[in-house]
């Protein structure tokens, strides 16, 4: 039975002083500083939140197969499974914002909702910019966050006075990934739902019928659901899921195809090659040979 070799660097929030607290600020240099030249270009999959903020120069950052290039103002938002790969570049800055995701799950009481209900963090694109506002009131709000977590005793009230910073801060840029939309319909909840269910059966490539029970609706209530938000299926949906964890793993790990397919629920690999085909156009193998090499760091750390 074919095995899984070297998997993907999972990269939790982990930080002695910080853990109560569950939120990191640091700069770029910051993070050059505190791990290896090896480790920084290691390409890795998150299990927090992160931003990314721009503050100096020209740079590039790699979240699933996607490189985006920054500037001033810029900002980048990494969600909790996704796959990243730091590209540092010569001059450039950043502000880097780690949040554990027990952070921003909203605890509403019956008279008010939680102020982080209203970030909608599921409608962020991975990429936006912050106008020249936007941008003072991150760098206002940010500088007294790290204040806050630089405190020599973290107590009760600098944790307090922390959570409402974050809350704060990611209001603020909040406004500049979503602008002011109308408020999510059922429709939509649904689906953030069945993404959030997919997350932690992709292995499986869960039927619909298994998607549908788990969220307590018919059948028929998700597809059509995805067909009115997503414009496709939700059979397409998890094709789509489990093609992107496919595509992870051949780039990002040593694995075989063949363990990959197996991993990800084929019990054969030709139908593995074939799923991979019409999802991708290519073959495994031809696309792990063709990332791994368009993925690699183009530049080096400053020194």
């Amino acid at each position: 039975m074919p095995t899984r070799r070297q998997a993907l660097r999972e990269t939790r929030f982990a930080n002695e002083r910080l853990d109560p607290i569950g939120v990191e600020l640091m700069t770029l240099s910051d993070l050059r500083a505190r791990v290896s030249v090896k480790q920084l270009f290691e390409t890795e999959r998150v299990a927090f939140f992160m931003v990314l903020v721009a503050t100096a120069g020209h740079g590039e950052h790699l979240v699933d197969f996607e490189r985006f290039r920054l500037r001033v103002g810029h900002v980048v938002f990494v969600r909790p499974g996704q796959v990243q790969q730091w590209q540092p570049s010569r001059g450039f800055e950043a502000d880097v914002l780690l949040i554990d995701p027990a952070v921003v799950q909203p605890v509403a009481s019956r008279s008010r909702p939680a102020p982080m209900s209203l970030l909608r963090q599921e409608e962020w694109p991975a990429h936006f910019t912050l106008g020249a506002d936007a941008l003072n009131a991150w760098r206002s709000l940010a500088a007294l966050l790290r204040k806050e977590l630089d405190q020599p005793s973290l107590d009760e009230l600098s944790a307090g006075m922390a959570h409402e910073l974050l809350v704060c801060l990611m209001l603020s840029i909040g406004r500049s990934a979503t602008g002011r939309a109308a408020a999510p319909t059922a429709q939509a909840v649904l689906v953030r739902r069945l993404r959030r269910e997919l997350e932690g059966l992709v292995d499986t490539r869960p039927a619909v019928a298994l998607l549908a029970r788990r969220l307590q609706v018919s059948t028929s209530t998700l597809t059509r659901t995805c067909k009115d938000v997503l414009g496709h299926s939700a059979k397409e949906e998890v094709d789509r899921r489990v093609a992107l964890e496919a595509q992870r793993l051949l780039v990002h790990s040593t694995s075989t195809s063949v363990a990959i397919g197996e991993s990800l629920g084929f019990s054969e690999p030709t139908n593995f090659v074939k799923f991979f085909r019409r999802r991708v156009g290519t073959t495994p193998e031809a696309f792990r040979r063709a990332h791994r090499l368009s993925s690699r760091p183009r530049e080096g750390p400053a020194g």
